[in-house]
């Protein structure tokens, strides 16, 4: 018997989100950033995510992003928008203390009316750890601890502390729980957050052979890349051309800021040739007039499986304002119908095809 039905020929949703620590619209002081937030969501926008960063940006630094703490900066966009979904990529869970991050991501939740993402890392940052005073080599026990004992403490049960048990609140509005992302460098992690039920986020400073070893391993361990944000820098002019001459500037200054931050010298990440301009505008970001952004996009679908693109908009926060605005609109506006146009032919041509060798 034949599947007449609708589902039966539909793509899969495409879905756009931004990324970076003010949620990939950091090229904006912060008081204004909530306004363009709301922007985003009358863009049609999915999502924003979040970065953990600490000791980013000052009134020393006067180029690049200023990073706030996340949960408080969630919170602020979440209350000025109604459909916009907001992310955390990635919360280090090693810097948390697990009662009040369970208590303040299931308060975020339930004040959105279900509206969160979590992402989480293990958080090695060396520095970070040092502030912090966490010891490296307890990393990832924290992780693992935290992060079960958050999906514990969400239960409509008692958590028992010694002698003692209490309910964790409040609950989550989203049942389970909010949805976990889980954010490596590792195939066996990426693997592991597919066997566990979880989804993958993958970063976009992550060099292209880097996001195709993880999102193969989550793949191959049984997860869904449709449900992956994956990570790019993204920038949408009027043609090839005037992306290249609007973009270079900030590809240049961002490139050199991230030689310093040594980047390369983890593995897993880059390799310093990723970081010289030309290569760093070739493969680790998406340029151009809208169709040719389309292709790039179309082409990790058909590669990968990428169904969700999470542009980091804002390049670290060294894009200038205008060019942002500009670059949001044309992706929402331009670039994402061409997405969509291109994803339903496709189904329904294999649907056609389908039905054709059907008896």
């Amino acid at each position: 018997m034949r599947d007449n039905s609708a589902h039966a020929k539909s793509p899969p949703k495409f879905r756009l989100g931004l990324s970076g620590c003010g949620g990939g619209l950091e090229s904006i002081s912060t008081w204004q950033l909530l306004a363009l937030a709301e922007k985003a969501e009358a863009l049609g926008f999915d999502g924003v995510w979040i970065n953990e960063e600490h000791f980013q940006g000052s009134i020393i630094e006067v180029e690049g992003r200023r990073c706030h703490s996340p949960l408080i900066l969630a919170s602020a966009i979440l209350a000025r928008t109604t459909r916009l979904r907001v992310g955390f990529s990635v919360l280090l869970l090693a810097l948390h203390h697990p009662v009040r991050l369970a208590e303040e991501i299931a308060t975020l939740d339930v004040l959105s009316e279900g509206r969160v993402d979590l992402g989480v890392s293990r958080g090695g940052n060396g520095r970070y750890l040092e502030v912090y005073g966490v010891a490296p080599d307890s990393v990832n026990a924290r992780f693992s601890e935290t992060l079960s004992f958050m999906l514990r403490a969400w239960k409509n049960e008692k958590v028992n502390f010694g002698e003692s048990a209490y309910s964790i609140e409040p609950k989550p509005v989203q049942l389970p729980h909010p949805p976990i992302f889980i954010g490596t460098y590792t195939d066996e992690t990426a693997a592991q957050a597919a066997m566990n039920g979880h989804k993958l986020i993958l970063h976009g400073i992550n060099n292209m052979a880097n996001q195709r070893r993880l999102m193969k391993a989550y793949v191959g361990a049984g997860g869904d890349p449709a449900g992956v944000p994956f990570g790019r820098f993204v920038y949408v002019s009027e043609s090839d051309a005037s992306a290249r001459r609007e973009l270079w500037p900030t590809i240049e200054t961002l490139a050199a800021r991230l030689r310093g931050f040594g980047l390369f010298n983890r593995n897993g990440v880059l390799v310093e040739r990723d970081l010289e301009p030309e290569n760093f505008y070739r493969e680790m970001v998406i340029a151009g007039g809208p169709q040719s952004c389309a292709q790039r996009i179309l082409e990790l679908h058909d590669e990968l499986g990428v169904s969700y693109l999470n542009a980091l908009s804002a390049f670290f926060g060294f894009l200038p304002l205008p060019l942002l605005e500009r670059s949001l609109e044309r992706l929402a506006r331009d670039v994402r119908p061409l997405v969509e146009a291109s994803l339903t032919a496709s189904a329904e041509k294999n649907y056609a095809e389908a039905e054709a060798h059907l008896p």
